[in-house]
């Protein structure tokens, strides 16, 4: 079984090797690059803090393009708009989150072509017929579903535009269920940097008591809202199509 499933893996990667390669980058550059833009944004503090509102627009639409990329981290974006410029800055991140959203969906579908959903049916027949069940539990539920990735702060912003789009997330729900998702963490992101003192505390925001209720409450929130899906999902799908012993 154990050789099996390592078949299915190197399999799964020889085919879908640039979708594969794309997961790993949304992962991994958003925390090399976390490092880099913090120390630079704390070098240039004193330049960042007399720039005019119209710079400040420019820095946000090419932010938004990084983002879609992963070359900034979204997290940091939102303490530093807060730091900088306060809760005015709350409309242009949401904007901002949207548009990067929206290319890093583009560029999963780009890339993919669903074709990762439709190797599902390859599998095995009692792992196809899981997966397939699954896959349509989250094609009935996707608008929950994806503001509760998007609530999640274990659910990095990055990796979820391309899990979502390869999950078959509908481009209307992803759009609307990130919505409902992202805006608690990014008022909250927005405030937590507009009460920073210096900037230097937003680089290690993760240790103040504040930050980690917050964050608990989120992912205890997810983490039921998950639960939830799940169990209906088992329940209303897996029954109709029963797995084959």
């Amino acid at each position: 079984m154990i050789r099996q499933a390592v078949y299915n893996l190197n399999t799964t990667f020889r085919n879908h090797r640039t979708t594969v390669l794309l997961v790993g980058w949304m992962s991994l550059i958003p925390l090399l690059s976390s490092s880099v833009v913090s120390y630079e944004i704390i070098r240039y503090e004193h330049v960042l803090a007399n720039l005019s509102w119209e710079i400040w627009w420019l820095i946000g639409l090419v932010s938004c393009f990084a983002m879609g990329f992963a070359l900034l981290p979204t997290s940091l974006m939102a303490l530093l708009a807060g730091y900088f410029l306060g809760f005015s800055a709350l409309p242009g991140i949401v904007i901002a989150y949207t548009i990067a959203s929206i290319v890093g969906f583009q560029i999963t579908r780009w890339i993919d072509h669903g074709m990762l959903v439709s190797t599902l049916a390859k599998l095995p027949s009692k792992q196809a017929t899981l997966a397939q069940q699954l896959q349509l539990g989250i094609t009935h539920n996707q608008l929950g579903l994806t503001a509760l990735a998007r609530m999640s702060p274990i659910m990095p912003f990055t990796i979820m535009n391309v899990l979502l789009p390869l999950a078959g997330v509908s481009f209307r729900n992803y759009l609307f269920g990130g919505w409902i998702g992202m805006l608690p963490r990014t008022f909250f992101l927005i405030w937590l940097g507009s009460q920073a003192q210096e900037i230097r505390f937003l680089v290690k925001h993760d240790g103040d008591v504040t930050v980690q209720l917050f964050l608990a409450g989120m992912v205890l929130l997810t983490l039921i809202g998950t639960g939830y899906y799940a169990k209906r999902i088992f329940q209303q799908q897996l029954p109709k199509t029963p797995i084959q012993k």
